[in-house]
């Protein structure tokens, strides 16, 4: 059975946001991530949601992770984001 058009738009560039939280973590200790930071639209923090808990399962961050929503228009996000950045990770 041929899969369907929206099965083959998934991660077409052939990307995984796995990836990325692999690799920022090779550059460092190899220690999960206690703190991250969800910033963008109620669509984009919905589906980080859903790859915090995979992320859990990986060991990329810890069980207990805090996790920061930021979410309203640029400008705020962009202060609000820069705020969380100044404050080592710790919410706003």
């Amino acid at each position: 059975m041929a899969a369907s058009k929206t099965q083959r738009r998934v991660m077409a560039s052939g990307e995984h946001p796995g990836m990325h939280i692999h690799s920022l973590r090779e550059c460092g200790s190899r220690l999960a991530f206690e703190d991250v930071a969800f910033v963008g639209g109620r669509l984009y923090l919905d589906v980080m949601r859903h790859f915090v808990r995979l992320f859990r399962e990986d060991g990329y961050v810890t069980t207990d992770v805090r996790v920061t929503e930021i979410n309203g228009p640029i400008g705020y996000m962009r202060r609000d984001l820069r705020l969380w950045l100044n404050g080592g990770g710790e919410g706003r």
